[in-house]
């Protein structure tokens, strides 16, 4: 049953996916016919014609979904191997977020710091930016293929988020004083939005860095879980093996 199964699913993967396709762009034309033309008949049978396509979209997207299972299956099983091999890919991966998430909100950080002008605040968001980098390059450095943990690596990158923390919870006070202080406050309004996007841009990229650290620290432990995954490929026997000879 297996072997008939791997036999006609990328036939019956490629017929499944021509028919999701025929019947959206049918549907699609439905839906501008019935929209464009205002003939009452046509209307009619245009509904008509939708109500049977979406059903024939969905029967032929789960037929999709049940040919491609055993790809799926294959790709979350060497997905899980590669971390087995490599956990420390998760953490990286995390960190990675984080720094990510910063570049791409940097603006927003920016602006404020010219607006505000807060004590250090400039010097945080360069030490943010500067030390995110470079705690990727400690994290690279710390867990090295099929070798022992870089413990010098491991403490740097731990310095380096904690660095990371009080310069992000230092800019965030620097926020706060502004709009809170006696004198000339800061008031938030549609001019300096970007102001309130900073603070909890850099709230959320706090969580993202206590999560990467706990990730790292709970490192051996979810190694172990995953090794505990089976991933090996069962090998069917074809009742044959008594019948090969062994010649020398």
């Amino acid at each position: 049953m297996k072997k008939l199964y791997n036999k006609i699913s990328p036939l019956g993967a490629k017929i499944s996916s021509i028919a999701l396709l025929v019947s959206v762009l049918l549907l699609a034309s439905a839906w501008a016919l019935s929209a464009t033309v205002a003939n009452a008949w046509v209307v009619y049978y245009a509904s008509l014609a939708e109500f049977y396509l979406i059903r024939l979209a969905i029967v032929a997207f789960v037929a999709v979904l049940l040919f491609k299972l055993s790809v799926l299956k294959e790709a979350i099983r060497k997905f899980v191997v590669m971390l087995k091999r490599n956990p420390s890919l998760i953490p990286l991966v995390m960190l990675f977020i984080s720094f990510l998430y910063y570049s791409l909100n940097l603006t927003h950080v920016s602006d404020t710091t010219a607006l505000i002008q807060g004590k250090g605040m400039g010097l945080c968001e360069f030490c943010i930016m500067l030390l995110n980098l470079l705690s990727l390059v400690c994290m690279l450095n710390a867990f090295p293929r099929r070798k022992k943990a870089n413990i010098p690596m491991i403490v740097l990158m731990f310095v380096m988020f904690g660095i990371l923390i009080y310069a992000d919870i230092h800019y965030l006070n620097g926020i706060a004083a502004a709009l809170n202080r006696a004198e000339s406050p800061i008031k938030l309004d549609a001019n300096t939005a970007y102001i309130a996007k900073a603070f909890n841009m850099l709230s959320t990229y706090q969580i993202m860095i206590y999560i990467t650290a706990g990730l790292v620290v709970l490192l051996p432990v979810y190694s172990r879980l995953l090794k505990k995954i089976k991933t090996s490929i069962e090998v069917e026997d074809n009742g044959n093996m008594a019948e090969i000879e062994i010649g020398e």
